[in-house]
């Protein structure tokens, strides 16, 4: 019975076999060229020392006023209320720069891209949702214990916050960070580790708010000393210096200076005080007005341990000129929108924010922030101007 089904079963088996093997054999080189290629990819990255990293984050806010214009007035990357928002998603390809090694290692550079809400802000358009936060090519000098030049956008060296929400101590962003200080230049910058104690790094770029292009032609400074007296305190002292503002304006010049102490008190709990006081004269932007600004923060970080933690900021930002605080439009993501005209202000915020790490590379937060001013620069739920806002949110980063 079996002796008389094989044959049967062979005649239809065998085409089947040879048009599997034909397959194969025209596809095969197809995978093998694939297979190479990957392989070469992998040895050109390998051999240029390449990085690719990055890390996406979204959040949700709710603002307990219930703002009709939807608002969180006067926040910076949280600016929309009782709404999901996309923060950022960002990649970074870089090869670092080394003195170690032969002369061609001391060569790099890093690409920093940005996709989200939050980009609409960092970038100034308020259009689009991508910036190039940093793009910038850097060399390591062969002089001393190695001098480092970069060229291109780069973050500032300014202040104690930045534009990645895990780098920071909490979700929302202080006053202080989103309307005093600057988030990326472009220019040239050079910087120098005297030793393991000090380091010291100066910038010659276009302009404070970190455009690429030069409104006034002009050049501006900025600079940071940085001293570790000892292991567990660090001292960083900041400055700007520059004519800012449109073309042909006399003595219109900003300055800005202050400082940061950061103390690890403990092996679980962290101390951060920032303070920093600026000042804009012949304001060509507002109208020649004289603008200043200044602040103080303090930043409380404690990790109970690997997976949870918890952070208090407490802060007073005075913007006596009225020029910083109201300074934003919905168009901007909703970024530093006051219910009313921009006016003289004192605004302090307490934040308290409680973190938790499912896995490592998972951060979640919770954070409630209360905001005050001494003006009714706030809207209270009802169409109305108030003086104060409460907030909720919650937030999520992977980190990749």
């Amino acid at each position: 019975m079996t002796l008389k089904i094989f044959p049967c079963v062979q005649k239809i088996f065998t085409p089947f076999v040879v048009t599997i093997m034909a397959i194969v054999l025209l596809i095969m080189p197809v995978f093998v060229s694939e297979s190479m290629a990957r392989e070469e990819e992998h040895s050109l990255s390998k051999k240029l020392d390449l990085s690719l990293y990055g890390f996406v984050s979204t959040s949700y806010t709710q603002n307990f006023n219930n703002p009709a214009m939807g608002v969180n007035n006067m926040r910076s990357f949280d600016g929309d209320s009782n709404s999901f928002r996309p923060n950022n998603a960002q990649l970074v390809l870089e090869k670092g720069a080394s003195a170690d090694g032969n002369f061609e290692d001391r060569a790099g550079f890093r690409l920093k891209l940005n996709f989200g809400e939050d980009a609409k802000f960092t970038g100034g358009t308020g259009a689009d949702d991508f910036d190039f936060q940093e793009a910038y090519v850097q060399f390591i000098a062969p002089i001393g214990n190695g001098l480092t030049i970069q060229g291109g956008r780069m973050n500032t060296l300014i202040g104690y916050e930045v534009i990645e929400s895990y780098l920071n101590p909490n979700f929302s962003r202080s006053f202080m960070f989103g309307m005093g200080e600057p988030f990326t230049v472009t220019g040239v910058r050079g910087s120098y580790d005297f030793n393991e104690y000090v380091s010291f790094a100066a910038s010659v770029i276009n302009n404070f708010a970190g455009a690429q292009v030069d409104p006034n032609s002009s050049k501006s400074i900025e600079a940071l000393l940085s001293i570790t007296p000892m292991n567990n305190v660090a001292v960083s002292l900041f400055g700007f210096w520059g004519p800012e503002g449109t073309r042909n304006v006399q003595n219109s010049e900003r300055l800005l200076f202050g400082g940061i102490l950061d103390v690890q008190v403990t092996d679980k709990a962290e101390v951060v005080v920032e303070a920093y006081y600026a000042n804009h004269a012949n304001n060509s932007t507002f109208g020649a007005l004289n603008s200043r600004w200044n602040g103080v923060a303090g930043y409380f970080i404690y990790d109970f341990n690997d997976q949870w933690g918890a952070r208090v900021r407490g802060e007073i930002f005075e913007d006596a000129g009225g020029t910083q605080s109201c300074a934003g439009a919905p168009a901007l993501g909703n970024a530093l929108v006051c219910f009313t005209a921009a006016v003289p202000q004192t605004l302090w915020e307490m934040t308290y924010t409680l973190q938790f790490k499912p896995v490592p590379n998972l951060i979640t937060r919770v954070e409630f922030r209360y905001d005050k001013s001494d003006k009714n620069t706030f809207e209270d739920g009802f169409g109305k101007a108030g003086n104060n806002q409460s907030t909720l949110a919650v937030e999520g980063i992977f980190l990749f």
